[in-house]
């Protein structure tokens, strides 16, 4: 790609026979277009299309909630984009039909959370942990809150008037920790979560915890875990 050191025309973008122009931090910049692509129709380039697509949808999911986002920022290597970093750590964890109960949403960590059980009803999805103890690595002299974020992806669709796949990021209300009880987090659902829920055979539920210090700041998380949603 050539660089117009004195550009006549000012910041030019677009097309011009086989020339394309286009600008970068406020630089005109001059390629020669593309020949034409005819993708591959094989079973192994749509298998690939269809997880990229997937990986795609899920590092969206992440990027857009703020507390998974600066997670990841925390670790992600400072020359890479979040976005696309996400997708390469989304991508192995995937087959074109399903997510491996092995996909992170947030980095791996020393805390270790037990599941004890899910529950739905129509507008409400409920998680309880067993109790935490002092093996769980929490201080409970700084880590006074915790809240549950959570990603439900969704395969197997009931009819074709929906997509194959979808993901939805969810957050629990705020406890307060006891290390000696039981955490039982609320997830209200949207209506067109609840919806979501009905149209899809296949639900997967991927959580971790955040625990927060007495002024809400977020100070650690715990490894995801997986739980089937039924």
């Amino acid at each position: 790609m050539a660089e117009l050191k004195k550009p006549l025309f000012g910041n030019i973008k677009g097309t011009f026979g086989n020339a394309v122009f286009r600008q970068r931090y406020g630089k005109n910049y001059l390629a020669q277009k593309p020949s034409s692509y005819t993708p591959p129709d094989t079973q192994d380039f749509q298998i690939r299309t269809t997880k990229f697509k997937m990986a795609s949808k899920i590092s969206s999911t992440i990027n857009a909630d703020s507390s998974l986002k600066e997670i990841w920022n925390s670790i992600k290597p400072k020359n890479q984009n979040l976005y696309n970093y996400l997708i390469s750590a989304s991508y192995p964890f995937l087959t074109d039909d399903s997510v491996s109960p092995s996909l992170k949403i947030v980095p791996d960590s020393n805390i270790g959370v037990r599941l004890d059980n899910i529950t739905v009803a129509q507008d409400k999805l409920t998680i309880k942990l067993l109790p935490l103890t002092i093996a769980s690595l929490i201080d409970s002299n700084v880590e006074k809150n915790a809240r549950l974020i959570s990603l439900i992806t969704f395969g197997n669709p009931v009819n074709n008037d929906v997509p194959k796949f979808d993901v939805v990021s969810i957050t629990s209300n705020l406890l307060s920790i006891n290390l000696d009880d039981p955490l039982t987090f609320d997830f209200i659902l949207s209506t067109t979560n609840q919806i979501k829920v009905s149209a899809y055979q296949d639900k997967s539920l991927f959580s971790a915890l955040l625990t927060y210090d007495v002024n809400n700041n977020m100070i650690n998380h715990s490894n995801t875990f997986y739980s089937n949603l039924v």
